[in-house]
């Protein structure tokens, strides 16, 4: 009896690693197949039965990670690495969690600890930067300012400072001064301003503005603008309308501007405008075009031209212009831009602009 005994439990001593071993093959060859729940179901009964296997707590987390349960697949990757520090496959999965939850910061920090020769470090680096880039942001700072040469008339300058916060994923609120010397004198603009986005690719914006003391800017003024993305992909359309009312010293202004936004796989596009101005119960308007391109996700140029009624403290005056510039975007937190203008009004001097920007986003 004593035998038998031994010899039943000495089987049943190798059939348990026996059974273990079984149950991590069928887990981990079910996660690679899709199916999850019979993964989960194998690889704990394979856990059970040999909790120090850093193999099997690594199947465990990325199985967790392919469901989604991310705290769950976080414990298991750092179980991983108390059995087999040197285990690099665990530390790409804390990695992996960091980003899905979008920690850039961590996942970035978890990737640096793994050996730079393993197959899967550059193509998890690019999706980090890749999300970095496309992060939403809650703060942008932008500080921007211009100065124009006017024929037969003073120099114009101006600066505008615009602090823009992101409450959520879809509301964007702003405020704007903007300070400018014309005709040497100075105003300062405010104004504050809500967008909310209702459907990807579709907005809405209100805002509200005015000049204290104002010489050639607005009084006051309200607008309200909606954009709607009729077509999506990389061929997306976006129609277009903003509409204006402003209380100049000299009188009030009403402006309609329908528009239409083309684009053209998704590095390039054009932007049309109808630009409708009323003022002094006289209607003028004319139009603008625009063409933006992308070669990188960082850079981007644009050019257009316009012949429209601009307003001249509150004077609509007909204008041909030229104008272009870059957008540079240095790291995942500053952009940089510079751009250059040429007005022709046909009732006062010709204007050359340059203007220089920086935006901070965090």
């Amino acid at each position: 009896m004593k035998l038998c005994r031994a010899l039943w439990l000495s089987a049943l001593a190798f059939s348990v690693p026996a059974e273990a071993q079984t149950d991590y093959e069928a887990g981990a060859a079910a996660r690679q197949a899709g199916r999850l729940d019979e993964a989960l179901q194998a690889l704990h009964r394979a856990a059970d039965a040999k909790p120090d296997d850093a193999d099997v707590q690594l199947q465990l987390g990325l199985t967790y990670l392919a469901v989604g349960r991310l705290d769950e697949a976080e414990a298991a990757f750092k179980r991983t690495l108390a059995l087999a520090p040197d285990y690099g496959d665990a530390k790409l999965g804390l990695a992996r969690v960091a980003l899905r939850r979008g920690d850039i910061a961590t996942a970035r920090a978890e990737l640096g600890g793994v050996a730079p020769g393993h197959a899967e470090v550059e193509p998890l680096r690019r999706q980090i930067e890749a999300a970095a880039a496309a992060a939403p942001w809650r703060w942008r700072i932008d500080l921007d300012g211009s100065y124009s040469r006017v024929d037969g008339a003073a120099d114009w300058q101006s600066s505008t400072l615009t602090v823009q916060h992101r409450p959520g994923t879809d509301t964007t609120i702003g405020l704007t001064a903007d300070a400018t010397r014309r005709f040497e004198r100075t105003d300062v603009y405010l104004e504050a301003r809500v967008d909310h986005r209702f459907a990807p690719g579709s907005y809405v914006h209100v805002l509200v503005g005015g000049t204290p003391g104002a010489d050639h800017r607005p009084t006051g003024q309200v607008g309200a603008g909606a954009a709607i993305r009729t077509h999506k992909g990389d061929y997306a359309t976006i129609l277009r309308l903003d509409v204006l009312h402003a209380d100049y010293p000299t009188g009030d202004v009403q402006i309609v501007t329908p528009g239409v936004e083309q684009y053209f796989g998704g590095r390039a596009w054009i932007t049309a405008q109808w630009i409708n101005v009323w003022g002094r119960f006289r209607h003028g308007s004319g139009w603008l075009l625009r063409g933006d391109i992308m070669p990188t996700d960082r850079f981007r140029l644009f050019l257009g031209a316009a012949d429209a009624p601009d307003l001249d403290s509150g004077t609509a005056i007909y204008t041909k212009s030229l104008f272009g510039g870059v957008s540079l975007d240095v790291g995942d937190h500053l952009t940089m831009r510079l751009s250059a203008a040429h007005d022709d009004p046909r009732e006062s001097g010709n204007r050359n602009t340059l203007a220089l920007g920086l935006g901070y986003r965090f």
